[in-house]
C-alpha cells in the first residue's frame, strides 16, 4: 500500500512565458488530482527556490517536492533536496529542460503533471562542481560563453540561445586545458569543454551520449572547433546523439576530476557563474530521489 502523496510545487511564475501562472488551473483541471493533497509556492526572486525547500524539508510535511519553472528552478529545488528522502519530479516550463528530457518528462504542462503521479522512482547521481550541485551539463568553454550572454538577453527561448552562439562563435577561440581524472592527467585544446551528469544541453541537443545519471560517473565533453564546413555536421551529430562518430570529439568518464585553465566563466546548468582555475569535479551518487515517467540510464 502506497504512502498518501502530499507535493508542493515550487512555482517559477515567469517561466515559459507566463505559463506557470496557469499551474493552478491546469491542476484543479486533472482529474488525476481530485483526491491529492497538494500546495503551491510562487517563487519570487533567484534562490527563493531554494529557500522553499529548505523550509519544506524541516516542515516534514511533503513527500514530493515538484520543481515548475527552467532550467535555473530545476536546479534550485534538486539541488536542495539532495540527501533527502522526498522525492524530486518536474514539470517544464524552460527554454532547454534537459534534466527532465533525461528523465522522460513530456514539455507538455498537463502529461508532465500526470507523470509526477508515476509511482516509479530511482536514485540519481548529482555532479558538483566547486560548490555548486549541477544536475544537468555544465561546462567551462564555448558553452559557458554562451550561457553568459544567453542570461543576460530579455528574451529567452532557443531562438535567443541560438542567436548567442551566433554572435560569440567567431570570437571564441579553443582554449587550453590540463584534465586531471581520477588522478590521471592529460593536456587539451578545446573549443567546448562539458561537465555532464546528464545526456544533453536541452531540445534534443547531446552533448554526451554515453552519460548516465545512474553508473556513479561524470563525463567530461571536448569538442575541437569545428571547421566552418563542419559545422552542420557537427550539430546533426549532436541532435542524433552520435557525436562519438567525430573525430574531433571525446568523451571522458570519471568519478572525480580537476580541470586548470582559462577559466573565467563557468555554466551550471546554463546559469553563468563566475569561477576561476581550477575547477573541482566530483560525482555525487544516488544522492537525489526522482520521480521517472520511463527507465533510465
Amino acid at each position: 500500500m502506497s504512502t498518501r502523496r502530499h507535493i508542493l510545487f515550487i512555482v517559477n511564475p515567469i517561466s515559459g512565458l507566463g505559463l506557470g501562472k496557469e499551474l493552478p488551473e491546469k491542476i484543479r483541471r486533472l482529474p488525476e488530482y481530485d483526491d491529492v493533497d497538494y500546495d503551491i509556492e510562487f517563487t519570487a526572486y533567484a534562490g527563493h527556490a531554494r529557500k522553499l525547500v529548505e523550509a519544506a524539508r524541516i516542515s516534514g510535511k511533503y513527500t514530493h517536492i515538484v520543481a515548475v519553472g527552467g532550467d535555473g528552478t530545476v536546479n534550485e529545488v534538486g539541488s536542495a533536496l539532495c540527501g533527502s528522502d522526498i522525492a524530486f519530479a518536474v514539470v517544464s516550463l524552460g527554454s532547454g529542460n534537459g534534466f527532465a528530457r533525461h528523465l522522460g518528462y513530456s514539455i507538455f504542462m498537463s502529461k508532465a503533471l500526470r507523470q509526477v503521479l508515476t509511482e516509479q522512482y530511482a536514485m540519481i547521481d548529482v555532479l558538483r562542481v566547486n560548490d555548486k550541485y549541477s544536475l544537468n551539463v555544465s561546462g567551462a568553454g564555448f558553452d559557458a560563453e554562451v550561457a553568459r550572454e544567453f542570461n543576460h538577453l530579455k528574451l529567452r527561448g532557443v531562438f535567443s540561445y541560438i542567436y548567442a552562439a551566433l554572435k560569440l562563435w567567431y570570437r571564441y577561440p579553443e582554449r587550453k586545458y590540463k584534465i586531471t581524472c581520477d588522478g590521471k592527467s592529460m593536456r587539451v585544446s578545446c573549443f567546448i569543454l562539458s561537465f555532464a551528469n546528464t545526456s544533453q544541453y536541452g531540445n534534443n541537443a547531446y552533448i554526451a551520449p554515453h552519460a548516465s545519471v545512474r553508473d556513479g560517473l561524470l563525463d567530461i565533453c571536448i569538442l575541437k572547433r569545428p571547421a566552418f564546413f563542419e559545422i552542420i555536421w557537427s550539430l546533426l551529430f549532436m541532435i542524433s546523439s552520435k557525436l562519438y562518430k567525430l573525430s574531433y570529439f571525446r568523451e571522458i568518464q570519471c568519478k572525480e576530476a580537476v580541470v586548470e585553465g582559462d577559466i573565467t566563466y563557468v555554466h551550471i546548468d546554463g546559469d553563468s557563474y563566475a569561477m576561476n582555475s581550477p575547477l573541482h569535479l566530483e560525482i555525487m551518487p544516488a544522492i537525489l530521489k526522482v520521480v521517472v515517467p520511463k527507465e533510465i540510464d
